[in-house]
């Protein structure tokens, strides 16, 4: 069960401190009032951390002075440091 958080619609309030975690399942629906001051309530909007892009393939003087140990794969499954 992910953990939502909520907060009042009219403002912050002294028993709820502003916000409200609860543990919701998926098939369940959002409370539409607080369980410790009974205000409105409205879901808080998530921050995510935007996804990493790669946009090239490092050069292999570029992760050797990164301090990547570079190897060279040979015939039969081996590996040789560059």
């Amino acid at each position: 069960m992910p953990l939502q958080r909520f907060r009042p619609t009219s403002g912050r309030c002294k028993l709820c401190r502003g916000e409200v975690e609860l543990h919701l399942a998926s098939h369940d629906s959002p409370p539409v009032e607080c369980p410790k001051c009974g205000q409105d309530i409205e879901p808080c909007p998530t921050l995510a951390a935007p996804q990493m892009k790669i946009n090239r393939k490092p050069s292999v003087s570029n992760a050797k002075a990164a301090g990547f140990k570079v190897l060279k794969r040979l015939d039969g499954g081996e590996y040789e440091t560059q």
